[in-house]
């Protein structure tokens, strides 16, 4: 009867010691660190969206500005050009003169020598193509002329007529109409320059700026 009571009491004890036990020990990584890592990672992307949006948004907000400068008399204009070379000097700005009527000239592109164009004349001609001449001077020297049109739509026409014959290559460049008038389109990522720029135009009661679209 004692040695049973003994065992009964032995198995008892080994019970209880294991309940206990299992309060201190270890538990598994993967129940108890894995979520901490996960909070930890959610956190760090959501705090990276701000710096994100704000950069996308400092990119934009140094986008380019044009202003255009109309109604510009000519002596007012060459008087206007130095103010504004000075400004460039001055800022980070930059500005070209545009004129008001223009004139798109179709022209093969210059060649090598004055008897590469003369050739590549022949060869025009010989497809068919009028209204053809060597230009012998200037900076277009050695290229082919394919004629003058008021609007783009003409030009675009006779490139695609010069085309259909096999000849490759031309190109059209916008000229100013002899006579015209000019203005200025003035282009700066600093929005100071531009306050410069209205300040200027006060000698120049006549004239107007406005914002346009930057030319891309």
């Amino acid at each position: 009867m004692k040695l049973i009571t003994g065992l009964l009491l032995l198995a008892n004890l080994l019970v209880a010691g294991w309940f206990v036990g299992q309060t201190y020990w270890p538990r598994t990584v993967s129940g108890q660190m894995a979520p901490i890592h996960v909070d930890r990672l959610s956190l760090r992307s959501q705090s990276a969206l701000p710096g994100g949006a704000s950069a996308q948004a400092s990119g934009a907000a140094s986008a380019a500005l044009c202003m255009e400068w109309r109604g510009l008399k000519p002596d007012e204009l060459v008087a206007a050009r130095e103010q504004l070379k000075k400004l460039v000097g001055e800022r980070v700005m930059s500005f070209t003169e545009v004129p008001l009527e223009t004139r798109y000239w179709v022209i093969f592109p210059p060649l090598p020598s004055a008897e590469s164009a003369a050739a590549k004349l022949s060869e025009l001609t010989a497809a068919g193509l009028q209204d053809t001449f060597l230009i012998k001077e200037g900076i277009w020297r050695n290229a082919i002329s394919l004629g003058l049109f008021t609007d783009a739509a003409s030009a675009a026409r006779r490139v695609r007529e010069v085309e259909d014959r096999g000849v490759l290559g031309t190109r059209v460049e916008i000229q100013a109409q002899p006579g015209s008038g000019y203005y200025f389109l003035v282009r700066s990522e600093d929005p100071d320059a531009l306050k410069n720029l209205g300040d200027i135009r006060q000698t120049y009661p006549n004239s107007r700026q406005s914002r346009v679209a930057c030319p891309t």
